[in-house]
C-alpha cells in the first residue's frame, strides 16, 4: 500500500502540500457540511441560478489576467516578480471593465439566451467577481513564489467560511436568490483583500520597459496557456451554461450539486498538489534536467487514492444523495454515477498538469485543451441532435473524457522526462 505521508515525511515538499491541503480541505468541507441545510433552504432553481452566475464568472475570471501570474515562479529577481504582478493585476482590471461595458450593452440578449430573467440585476456584478478571481490568482502565485503557503491556505478558508455564513443567514429574512448571489459576491472579494493586506507586495515605481519586456518574454501564457485554461473551463462549465438553454435552471441546480460533491476530493488534494508540484518540478528540472521520478511517484499514489475513493462511491452515491440532501435530490446521485469514471481519471491527471508550465510546454497544453473542448462540445451537440435524454449525454461525455485523461497521464509522464521533441 502506498502511504503518502511516509513517502514525503520530513521533506519540504510534503510539508508544503500539507499546509495547502489543510486550507483546501477546510475550505471545501465547509460548503459540503452545510449542503444538507442549503438544499433544504433553497430550491433547485435558486441553486441553478447561482451555478449559472458562478460558471460565467469562473470561465471569464480564469483568463482575465492572461495567466501571466503563472510566470511568477519562473522569474529569478524580485523586481521582475513585482512587475509581473502589476501586469497581471492591470490586465485583470482592464478586461473586467471591458466586460462590464459588454454586459451593459448586451444584457437583454444574454438574459434571453440563458432564459433566466432572475439574472437581470446580478449580471452587472459578474465583472466584479471576475476581477476578484484574477486578483486572487495573481496574489496567490505571488505568495506561492514567497513560499507563504499558510497565507494561501487561510485565504481559501476565509472565502469559504464567509460564503457559508451568508448563505445560511439570508434565508432567515426570506431573501431567496439574493442571499446566494450576494454571498458569492462578498466571499469572492474577501480572499484577494486578505492576501493584499497580508502580502509584502507594494506597487512601487513601474519600469514600463521592463513591464513590456516581461509581457513579451512570457507571451506564450496569454497566447497558449490562457486559451488552454479557457477551453478547459468551457469543457467543464459549458454544460452549466447550456442546461438552462436546452433544459431548465432547475435541472442545472440538481447537476451542480452533484458536480460539487464529486469534485470535492479533487479540490481537497488536487489544487494543493498542483501548486507545490509546480514549484518542485521546476526545481528538479533545474537541478536534474528532469522531474520523472517525482511525477511517476505522484501518478502512482494519486491512482491509488482515486480508485479507492471513486470505486467505493459508485455503489453508494445514489442512496447517499437521497439520505443526506433529501429524496428531492436523488436525481443528483443518479447523475453522479454516470460521471464517476471521468472524475476518477481527472483526479489523477489534473493535479499534475502544471508540468506544462514547469517545462514551458504551453503549446502542447493548448492543443490538449482544444481536443478536450472538441470532445466535450461534440458529445453535447451529438446528444442534442439525436434528442438524447440528459443521462445518455452524461454517459457519452464520461466515456470520452475518461479516454482523454488516460492519454493525458501518459503525456504528463513523457514531458517529465524532458526528452520530448513535440512542440519544442
Amino acid at each position: 500500500m502506498f502511504n503518502f505521508k511516509t513517502t514525503y515525511n520530513g521533506t519540504v515538499f510534503y510539508k508544503n502540500i500539507l499546509t495547502l491541503l489543510k486550507g483546501s480541505v477546510l475550505a471545501q468541507l465547509i460548503p459540503l457540511i452545510i449542503s444538507p441545510f442549503i438544499t433544504r433552504l433553497y430550491s433547485p432553481k435558486e441553486l441553478g441560478v447561482l451555478a449559472l452566475f458562478s460558471s460565467i464568472s469562473v470561465i471569464l475570471g480564469s483568463v482575465v489576467n492572461g495567466r501571466y501570474e503563472q510566470a511568477l515562479v519562473l522569474v529569478k529577481t524580485e523586481n521582475e516578480a513585482n512587475h509581473l504582478t502589476i501586469l497581471s493585476l492591470f490586465l485583470s482590471l482592464v478586461v473586467s471593465l471591458l466586460l462590464f461595458l459588454f454586459f451593459i450593452v448586451f444584457t437583454p440578449q444574454l438574459l434571453n439566451f440563458f432564459n433566466e430573467p432572475d439574472l437581470a440585476f446580478w449580471i452587472y456584478l459578474i465583472p466584479v467577481v471576475i476581477f476578484s478571481i484574477g486578483a486572487y490568482n495573481t496574489l496567490n502565485y505571488y505568495e506561492l513564489r514567497k513560499k507563504h503557503f499558510k497565507k494561501i491556505s487561510n485565504s481559501e478558508i476565509y472565502r469559504s467560511a464567509s460564503f457559508a455564513a451568508i448563505q445560511l443567514s439570508f434565508p432567515l429574512i426570506k431573501s431567496g436568490i439574493f442571499g446566494l448571489l450576494i454571498g458569492k459576491l462578498i466571499s469572492s472579494l474577501i480572499a484577494p483583500i486578505y492576501l493584499c493586506k497580508t502580502s509584502n507586495f507594494k506597487i512601487r515605481k513601474v519600469n514600463t520597459s521592463l513591464l513590456l519586456a516581461l509581457a513579451k518574454r512570457f507571451i506564450d501564457f496569454p497566447k497558449y496557456t490562457n486559451f488552454s485554461i479557457l477551453l478547459n473551463n468551457l469543457s467543464i462549465n459549458a454544460i452549466n451554461l447550456l442546461i438552462p438553454v436546452l433544459y431548465s435552471t432547475q435541472l442545472l441546480g440538481l447537476y451542480s450539486l452533484m458536480y460539487k460533491v464529486l469534485g470535492a476530493p479533487f479540490v481537497f488534494l488536487g489544487n494543493a498538489i498542483n501548486q507545490v508540484f509546480l514549484e518542485d518540478a521546476v526545481r528538479q528540472k533545474n537541478e536534474l534536467g528532469h522531474a520523472y521520478k517525482l511525477t511517476k511517484r505522484m501518478v502512482i499514489q494519486l491512482t491509488f487514492v482515486s480508485v479507492i475513493f471513486f470505486g467505493t462511491a459508485y455503489f453508494i452515491i445514489e442512496d447517499l444523495f437521497a439520505f443526506v440532501f433529501s429524496e428531492d435530490w436523488r436525481m443528483s446521485g443518479v447523475y453522479a454515477k454516470y460521471l464517476i469514471p471521468f472524475f476518477m481519471f481527472k483526479f489523477i491527471a489534473s493535479p499534475l498538469t502544471s508540468i506544462h508550465t514547469a517545462f514551458e510546454k504551453q503549446k502542447l497544453s493548448f492543443t490538449l485543451q482544444l481536443i478536450m473542448f472538441v470532445l466535450s462540445m461534440g458529445s453535447l451537440l451529438y446528444a442534442y441532435i439525436n434528442l438524447w435524454i440528459f443521462e445518455h449525454y452524461l454517459l457519452l461525455f464520461s466515456v470520452l473524457m475518461s479516454i482523454f485523461y488516460i492519454f493525458r497521464i501518459a503525456i504528463i509522464l513523457r514531458i517529465s522526462k524532458n526528452n520530448m521533441s513535440l512542440y519544442e
